[in-house]
């Protein structure tokens, strides 16, 4: 099998001649769009031979820092953002060129962070010196309780700009997949209901645009203390979370997303960052323990550190391969 033919497979649940791999990290700032983006991601490709690639979007969205939200009803405010806006080009225009460039070997897929994620981002960055995250996603809650219109108004506007842009990362950039990070799911932060009406409800416009033009959609419920029963009906293809991260384990979480494949069984923090080898193996088996090599694909839970030393990634790319070979 090919990359392609092996990740295409995970996907239908069919057999593999070995588990694929994937890892990724945050690039620094100078690599954050257009050219220098493109070329950062096919070094790091080129240099570890993974059988997928995920573009990390930091490019940005133009909102974020510019339209501020001292009071609720500031959020009446947000005007939607065209696709021609020079941070979604710059992003479109590295992709296009990641894609010409190793397309035909590898799948290419990009990453969407959820329309929680990026009006918690306005609200940090509309805090005096850049607050913190916890308290921009606590701003979050508290206008959504006390006043939840125009908090929801900006959201079907992110949602529409979110999907507007993520479509054209498949139909225009040449991509064939969404990585979507699928934040604001830890049970303590909102109820269900809450979470039904300011999270879920745009995660499922989202996804249902995206779904209309991408061969597959990974997706990403990032966080901890997760209520993860909360993402079973998400329409996605592939799933991923951190379940050392006070969340449910791979064989929990295989059985309630009823058997769709899973991407994981690395501790992001764990033995991939430190090492020794010997502990990477370890990790390796005991996910393949817990998953076999049916529907599953080596990675982390949530991205790796950016220093991370590539050799162990490597590594675990090779310890899977020999050790699901070997099943």
């Amino acid at each position: 099998m090919n990359k392609i033919e092996r990740v295409r497979a995970v996907l239908r649940g069919e057999a593999v001649d070995r588990v694929p791999a994937g890892f990724w990290f945050h690039f620094p700032p100078a690599y954050r769009g257009g050219e220098a983006m493109a070329q950062a991601h096919l070094d790091y490709y080129r240099a570890t031979d993974l059988d997928i690639l995920k573009v990390m979007n930091d490019t940005g969205y133009a909102p974020i820092g510019c339209f501020i939200v001292r009071h609720v009803r500031d959020w009446f405010a947000l005007e939607p953002t065209p696709l021609s806006d020079p941070l979604f080009q710059s992003h479109l225009e590295g992709l296009k060129r990641i894609v010409e460039a190793v397309g035909r070997e590898v799948l290419v897929m990009t990453t969407a962070f959820n329309p929680f994620h990026q009006a918690v981002a306005v609200l940090q960055a509309s805090q005096e010196a850049q607050g913190m995250e916890g308290e921009a996603r606590a701003t979050f809650v508290r206008h959504l309780r006390e006043d939840p219109e125009p908090l929801l108004h900006g959201l079907r506007v992110i949602a529409e700009d979110s999907a507007r842009f993520f479509r054209a990362c498949i139909t225009e950039a040449g991509a064939n997949g969404i990585y979507y990070s699928a934040q604001g799911g830890e049970r303590a932060l909102m109820t269900d209901e809450e979470h039904t009406r300011a999270v879920k409800a745009f995660d499922l416009y989202v996804l249902g645009q995206i779904n209309e033009v991408a061969e597959f959609t990974v997706g990403h419920f990032c966080g901890r203390g997760l209520a993860l029963e909360r993402f079973v009906d998400y329409p996605v293809s592939l799933v991923n979370w951190a379940y050392q991260a006070d969340n449910p384990s791979l064989r929990e979480g295989r059985a309630l997303f009823g058997g769709k494949p899973i991407l994981g069984g690395m501790d992001e923090r764990g033995p991939i960052v430190t090492g020794p080898r010997e502990a990477i193996r370890r990790e390796v088996r005991a996910a393949l323990e817990a998953l076999g090599t049916r529907g599953f694909m080596l990675g982390a839970g949530c991205t790796v550190p950016s220093d991370i030393d590539w050799a162990n990634l490597i590594a675990a790319k090779e310890e899977v391969a020999a050790l699901s070979a070997a099943v």
